[in-house]
């Protein structure tokens, strides 16, 4: 079917796009929730939607595109102009919290909010939150182990997007502050009437207080409601209750919503997303078509028989089965080195043998379920100068918690390390720069370690602590244990710091435990700071990486999602790692695991390597055997080449 109304050349919508598709896109009134593949075409499916609307009558200024990120929103409807017309910029696009925005100034008066209300970002939202936890009353008792401003956002936050109490979202976020639960909730009253006496909303207001406004008021929902006649939503597995409920409330009369997005690719629990939304979508909109996208335009048939293997022992979701016109590819590779040692090793050859073949770096990426599985991986580049980046937390020496581990060590290694000295120093109560800089320069002269005691300033605020320290880095110094043991024992002292620094200290804490059992296999000190403390500069990178400016991509799984590659190489997938033990208790996040690691295979476009080390190294345990993450036991090993 072509349509114009430009002087442009027709556009023949089912011509330009699969069966699938095209029903998405000409579909006419009435709900519609489209469950797009992986790599079926999505962004391409909204934006032909889009231009038929326009293109067939439908006032622009009446379409509303949702959608998680401003960028995504101005990216599809700026191709919908290209490919139509410059009609389609009248279309009202923005993420969830924007076009509550414009609702709260245009009927603010209907809630009793000012029409100049301030809205608070990230930062004032947490300056405000901390003016609460030391003005309530009566006074917290022990604001030292209270949760920082910022983690109290985020719980309040978890809250209002699930539904759940404060102290549920405590017990099931970060449970090492549930004790806290009722101080909280003080904070979060104080919170409301300190926004509601300053005329100032925060980011979560935008959708409850829109919410709230459209709900109880008849003229203004139909107002809405006639303002906007069509309703796409991008990326609907993502949506959390409060925003499945804006939608469900703009749409009231007319029901004109298509909903985009892949039930199987549902992983951001952990940010409030609520997988059930979308399985409860014709529950929410009675009648609505269900329009499956399955042609998948990225990747080779073998992958993508991995892939549906995944998925297809999902305990719920919509039945689907991804296929692509490329039969040919190759098999995907499962690996089984016998250690963590040889999976680095082999990715390294894997890369190596890639580039002989033209494969530049940075169509290679190497993806795991937590930051901390890619560190001994990371060591390994940087002995042989491999350039790379990470997506998803910190290059393993970038973090500063480790920063500080590793300053402790090279101490106890080189008592004239006058730089880790001014380092760990800075992070004594009333030890400041100036401080830590004239300590530093008299302890890195000191002789021995046990006669820094004798050159410790007396009498100042810091004193004692400095001499714990002190005390502390020759009692590790002295061990006859192996290295485990003394990092082991760096870690006790630490402990008390991190919980004090960081609200997150439990997983702060099993990345130092980490950093312990990285050290199991070497036979000195010395020679484990040289492999994992010593970052070299780019202007060293070894002669066999020189003129390639590209760099080997390392990431999460999180982070990966919505991204593709030629060839991706997904380590540790075995359990224990993927699914991660925390899951093993729930079944919802257990299935949860099992969409993210589908989310991972389904990346790769040309080549997927699954490893799987048959070993894996506990310093209490000593090297013990693995399993394969049951997620790929699933599959028929013919589906493989094994390796």
């Amino acid at each position: 079917m072509t349509t114009t109304h430009s002087n442009r050349t027709p556009i023949d919508y089912e011509r330009e796009m699969n069966r699938s598709q095209f029903e998405a896109v000409s579909s006419g009134a009435g709900p519609v929730l489209v469950i797009a593949g992986a790599g079926s075409g999505k962004t391409r499916t909204i934006v032909y939607r889009v231009a038929w609307l326009v293109d067939h009558g439908v006032d622009p200024t009446s379409i509303l595109l949702l959608t998680f990120t401003r960028k995504a929103s101005q990216e599809m409807l700026g191709r919908a102009i290209r490919l139509l017309d410059d009609r389609v910029a009248l279309v009202s696009g923005g993420t969830f919290h924007s076009v509550g925005a414009s609702i709260l100034r245009k009927y603010s008066r209907f809630i009793d909010l000012d029409a100049s209300f301030t809205i608070l970002d990230q930062s004032d939202s947490h300056d405000a939150l901390d003016i609460a936890r030391k003005e309530i009353r009566p006074p917290i008792e022990d604001m030292k182990a209270f949760p920082k401003p910022r983690t109290i956002s985020e719980i309040i936050g978890r809250s209002l997007g699930t539904g759940n109490s404060i102290q549920e979202v405590i017990g099931r976020r970060c449970p090492h502050f549930e004790s806290f639960g009722a101080d909280i909730e003080r904070i979060r009253e104080f919170y409301e009437d300190f926004k509601k006496s300053h005329h100032s909303v925060d980011y979560d207001d935008l959708l409850t207080r829109s919410i709230e406004l459209i709900e109880t008021n008849d003229g203004v929902r139909r107002d809405i409601c006639n303002r906007w006649s069509h309703i796409l939503v991008d990326e609907y597995q993502d949506t959390n209750r409060l925003q499945a409920r804006m939608v469900r409330l703009l749409a009231d009369g007319h029901d004109n919503v298509m909903a985009v997005g892949d039930d199987s690719q549902s992983i951001y629990s952990f940010r409030g997303a609520d997988f059930n939304n979308i399985m409860r979508f014709s529950e929410l909109f009675s009648g609505a078509r269900i329009i499956k996208l399955e042609e998948n335009f990225r990747s080779v048939q073998p992958i993508l028989d991995v892939a549906n293997g995944i998925i297809q022992g999902a305990e719920s979701g919509f039945h689907k089965r991804l296929f692509s016109e490329k039969k040919n590819g190759a098999k995907p590779m499962l690996a089984r080195p016998f250690s963590e040692k040889e999976q680095s090793l082999l990715i390294l050859r894997i890369v190596n043998e890639l580039r002989q073949h033209g494969i530049p770096l940075n169509d290679v990426a190497v993806l795991f379920r937590a930051g901390f599985h890619s560190f001994d991986l990371e060591a390994e580049l940087t002995k042989v100068r491999c350039p790379y980046v990470k997506y998803g937390g910190f290059k393993f020496v970038e973090s500063a918690h480790i920063k500080d581990a590793i300053a402790h060590l090279r101490v106890i290694s080189n008592k004239n390390d006058k730089i880790s000295w001014a380092r760990i120093l800075k992070l004594i109560p009333h030890v400041g720069d100036k401080t830590s800089q004239t300590l530093a320069n008299v302890f890195s002269k000191v002789g021995e370690l046990e006669d820094l005691a004798t050159v410790l300033p007396k009498g100042k605020k810091y004193s004692d602590s400095v001499e714990n320290l002190i005390n502390s880095i020759n009692e590790i110094s002295r061990m006859d244990g192996n290295l485990p043991e003394k990092i082991d024992s760096l870690n006790h002292f630490l402990t008390p710091y991190l919980q004090a620094a960081y609200d997150n200290y439990p997983k702060r804490l099993r990345e130092l435990d980490q950093l312990a059992q990285m050290s199991a296999p070497y036979k000195s000190l010395v020679e484990f700071l040289n492999d994992v403390a010593i970052e070299p500069p780019e202007r060293e990178i070894d002669e066999d990486w020189e003129g390639n400016t590209e760099k080997l991509v390392l990431s999460t799984i999180h982070s990966a999602k919505g991204l593709e590659w030629g060839t991706v190489i997904l380590i540790w997938a075995t359990e224990g790692k993927i699914p991660s033990p925390m899951s093993l208790g729930d079944p919802d996040d257990l299935e949860e695991e099992r969409r993210l690691i589908y989310v991972a295979v389904t990346r790769a476009k040309d080549r997927l390597v699954i490893v799987v080390p048959q070993t894996t190294y506990d310093r209490r345990l000593g090297v013990i055997p693995t399993t394969t993450s049951r997620f790929i036991d699933e599959i028929p090993v013919d589906q493989f080449e094994t390796h």
